[in-house]
């Protein structure tokens, strides 16, 4: 760091003076060094700066905190990145009360910018572990990147589904990157460092607090695309996720569930006052506009099907909860030997699948 970027670290780790009181400071003293060499009279003129403040701002300058923290995140690899620098996430560049520093293990890439953030509840259902995984499991294998918060429930069951799909995933913490948190999550955090990027705003050592979950909550939202929430209680903190990402533009959505289970309620709120239900994985891609509407997977096999194939899956495509194989027959007037025939191809090529009951719906 040169010393205009050392003064603006300084500043930033004195008492976490944050971004709004950080921007009025540097209004009033014109730069870095000016705000570090001012007397505490005048620090105290500026709003939101008290005696406490003015302290901190005082002593950073002579208490080697600021390059005891860059020595530290050296020997672990960890890079400080200003909101100065030309390395610093483009998402989150114009966000009102963006992080003035982020510390990052890993990487970052251009291409984690086209993400879906992946949210919810720490206590997860079974039904929430499937949704979880189903949607994950799917963004993981076209490439998009899955950022979460570490936390228990969804969030650690997106970041490994994504790891073992071998996709790019990047974990924002409520705590320092030093600090483990959830300590059970050690490992996973490890192997994120090694697939993606862990990131937190918060000083090395930090540990977590109440505070810092919503601080968290809005870069991941700020990175994000999307966010999709699987699950979730009415007051939890991936609901404040949500609001961050309605608040920056980013649209959200939502996996119905049970309006007898307190682990939907959040979710369902979210659907009642305006976020995007999310019936499945391929249906909110679509509302996204990031694939083709209805993408085709395999133009070849589709240039391959004869006329009763190309017509069983046109009827299937038009009933998107799926019909069975009677069914068919029936409305396209097949014996039964064609129809099977004609779903059976169809089901080799990967353009429909079957679920219980032999129901069959289109997987694209």
């Amino acid at each position: 760091m040169n010393e205009k970027e050392l003064s603006l670290f300084k500043l930033i780790l004195s008492a976490d003076i944050g971004s709004i009181r950080f921007f009025r400071l540097l209004e009033r003293f014109g730069n870095e060094e000016s705000i570090l060499k001012a007397g505490k009279k005048d620090l105290m003129s500026v709003e939101g700066i008290g005696s406490t403040l003015s302290e901190a701002i005082l002593n950073v300058s002579v208490s080697g905190k600021a390059e005891k923290e860059l020595e530290l995140a050296k020997k672990n690899n960890i890079a400080v990145v200003l909101y100065t620098d030309s390395n610093y996430p483009k998402p989150l560049r114009e966000l009102p009360g963006k992080p003035l520093v982020l510390y990052i293990k890993g990487g970052v890439l251009e291409k984690d910018f086209e993400s879906i953030s992946i949210v919810g509840s720490r206590k997860i259902s079974n039904y929430g572990k499937t949704a979880t995984s189903e949607f994950a499991s799917y963004f993981a294998k076209k490439g998009i990147t899955i950022i979460s918060g570490l936390a228990r429930g969804v969030d650690t069951l997106a970041h490994i589904t994504a790891l073992e799909n071998k996709s790019r995933t990047i974990a924002v913490l409520g705590n320092g990157l030093l600090v483990n948190y959830p300590p059970e999550n050690k490992k996973l955090q490890e192997a994120i460092e090694q697939n993606g990027a862990v990131i937190s705003e918060f000083p090395l050592k930090q540990p977590p607090n109440k505070g810092a979950f919503p601080r968290r909550n809005r870069i991941i939202a700020g990175l994000s695309k999307a966010a999709l929430l699987t699950e979730a209680g009415i007051r939890s903190g991936a609901s404040i996720t949500a609001r961050f990402c309605a608040e920056f533009g980013k649209d959200v959505f939502a996996v119905p569930g049970s309006i007898y289970s307190d682990m939907s309620k959040g979710t369902n709120d979210l659907i009642q006052n305006g976020a995007y239900i999310a019936l499945s994985p391929q249906n909110m891609t679509e509302q996204l506009g990031w694939l083709p509407k209805r993408e085709m997977k395999k133009p070849i096999e589709m240039n391959s099907l004869d006329k009763i194939e190309t017509a069983v899956l046109n009827l299937i495509e038009n009933n998107s909860d799926g019909l069975p194989s009677d069914l068919i027959a029936e409305k396209l007037n097949l014996d039964i030997s064609e129809t099977s025939t004609a779903l059976l191809k169809l089901e080799i090529t990967g353009l429909i699948k079957s679920t219980p009951g032999q129901i069959y719906i289109r997987t694209y």
